[in-house]
């Protein structure tokens, strides 16, 4: 058996805290949803929403320790470690803009409108169902109306924070546009 493979990502697991939901992926693309058998059933609005959001914050850190790994094996290969360096000191743009990628709020909203996923810097999850979203929808129906909510929640993510990297970091965007981007970002704050 060879070394492993240092572009493969190894598969993403992670599960609600009552055990009976699970969610997979490899890249966060491909997100599969199941349930435990009669499991889904059971749930009524609110508690499979709590579950629900709980099982996204693992998923994310799931994801998140899954990039570090591939990282890690990538750069491995690349580089000879003689003294582990100190953590160089943020500057005050790295230090604002890490901020700024925490406060990111991101929404998706699945086809039929019944789930809605929020984020807050990716950390903080929020499922809402509409009310009797569990005994409209079928088991399957259910977890791909999900799926689809995560990733337009996981595609608005994405497009924020490219408009926050454009304000950071010197992308060639035009010094007026970031500038636009940065009110309207206060606007939105001051709306909440």
């Amino acid at each position: 058996m060879g070394e492993p493979d240092p572009d493969r990502r190894p598969p993403i697991s992670a599960s609600s805290p009552d055990g009976a939901i699970w969610a997979d992926t490899t890249d966060g693309t491909d997100l599969r949803i199941s349930f435990s058998y009669a499991a889904y059933g059971r749930y009524t609005d609110d508690t499979l929403a709590y579950q629900l959001s709980r099982l996204g914050q693992a998923t994310w850190v799931a994801f998140q320790r899954s990039q570090n790994e591939l990282h890690e094996r990538r750069s491995a290969s690349f580089r000879v470690v003689v003294d582990t360096p100190a953590r160089p000191e943020q500057t005050p743009g790295q230090a604002a803009y890490t901020r700024a990628l925490n406060e990111v709020v991101a929404s998706g909203s699945s086809p039929d409108g019944s789930i809605t996923v929020r984020t807050t810097g990716a950390l903080s999850w929020t499922v809402l169902l509409a009310d009797g979203t569990v005994t409209r929808l079928g088991e399957s129906v259910f977890a791909a109306q999900l799926t689809a909510a995560v990733k337009a929640m996981l595609a608005d993510r994405e497009r924020k924070i490219a408009a926050l990297k454009a304000e950071f970091l010197d992308l060639g965007v035009p010094k007026r546009w970031t500038a636009l981007l940065h009110q309207l970002r206060e606007q939105n704050r001051a709306e909440r």
